[in-house]
């Protein structure tokens, strides 16, 4: 079973299985720049509109662009998932960009319910900085929304991340 969630951006659609596409701690990401190899990640950003999409073990996040319409995308998007089985090579290194594309699907809507929000600052080093947005700035539970959500979706699906910064 697969269910898909619309989030506060009308350009993003996060899709969650049942079973999972991946290894427990593996990603795939793919953007405009990417030469891709794995068939599903090819054939969906092959789809006429999509920017950049994340792999996920048990989600896939899906960015289109403006003129795209997920009317006709979502339906082509959930016919290549429920064709797919496991996929045993991921990707090895993390790129800033999909950082980002974790942020906008599992961490952004979860602050925007409140107000907030979060920026990228910087990821080098296995070290990834951050700064609060909006009513997160300055939000006395500031430090535990970033332990207890934030680094924690940051940990369980990038490990490799080894240090996460509040910047201010």
């Amino acid at each position: 079973m697969i269910e898909i969630e619309n989030t506060y951006n009308p350009n993003v659609l996060n899709f969650y299985f049942d079973k999972p596409l991946l290894p427990q701690e593996g990603f795939l990401f793919a953007d405009k720049h990417t030469d891709l190899q794995e068939s599903l990640i090819k054939n969906i950003m092959a789809l006429d509109g999509i920017e950049r999409v994340l792999l996920l073990p048990d989600m896939l996040f899906v960015q289109k662009d403006k003129t795209a319409d997920f009317d006709i995308l979502a339906p082509q998007i959930m016919a290549f998932l429920t064709g797919s089985t496991l996929i045993g090579k991921t990707d090895d290194v993390l790129s800033q960009n999909c950082i980002e594309a974790l942020i906008e699907s599992r961490i952004r809507p979860f602050l925007k319910r409140d107000g907030g929000d979060i920026e990228l600052v910087d990821f080098s080093c296995n070290t990834l900085r951050l700064r609060f947005e909006g009513h997160c700035k300055g939000c006395p539970h500031a430090d535990q929304t970033l332990k207890n959500a934030v680094i924690a979706i940051i940990e369980k699906y990038f490990p490799q991340i080894k240090k996460v910064i509040r910047e201010a």
